[in-house]
């Protein structure tokens, strides 16, 4: 379907036929030149996008990608310890449904289990995992509170 504009103020637009004032020509082509502009625009966007890198866009996704490299190998450890941890953890459970231990034995199992348990809530909570949603508290916790005050005192009046 095209759109095809002949001499006079006809317009035919596929097969429906209208007859269209001057004035709503002018604005059909000021859209339509509007509409090529935005398309050249979007085309170098695009273009854009897939042309090759820079050095310096190579180094930033180099240092990203060892850093990422960092990241993974650190979660692999951190995993594998836990994982250890459970293990020994399932072992002296086992050992403490043993029937004949002496009370010595068992209090010492019980407090190398407590100890197991420590390191494995360590190894899965982190303090620094918590510092982005504290400093989130704060930011909107803190503008909560301003803009109470702020609606208290145009309450107020």
């Amino acid at each position: 379907m095209g759109l095809w504009l002949h001499g006079g103020p006809a317009v035919n637009v596929g097969m429906i036929s209208a007859t269209v004032s001057s004035t709503s020509i002018v604005h059909m082509n000021r859209r339509i030149r509007r509409l090529r502009r935005q398309q050249r625009r979007h085309h170098w966007q695009i273009r854009g996008a897939f042309s090759p890198l820079s050095e310096h866009d190579w180094q930033g996704f180099d240092a990203a990608l060892t850093q990422l490299e960092t990241a993974v190998q650190s979660l692999r450890e951190r995993f594998e310890r836990v994982r250890h941890l459970q293990a020994q953890q399932s072992q002296l459970e086992e050992q403490l449904q043993v029937a004949d231990l002496s009370p010595d034995t068992v209090t010492q199992l019980h407090n190398r289990l407590h100890d197991l348990e420590m390191q494995l809530e360590s190894h899965l909570f982190d303090w620094r995992s918590l510092r982005e949603p504290f400093w989130q508290a704060v930011r909107f916790g803190g503008l909560g509170i301003i803009i109470g005050w702020i609606l208290h005192a145009i309450a107020a009046r």
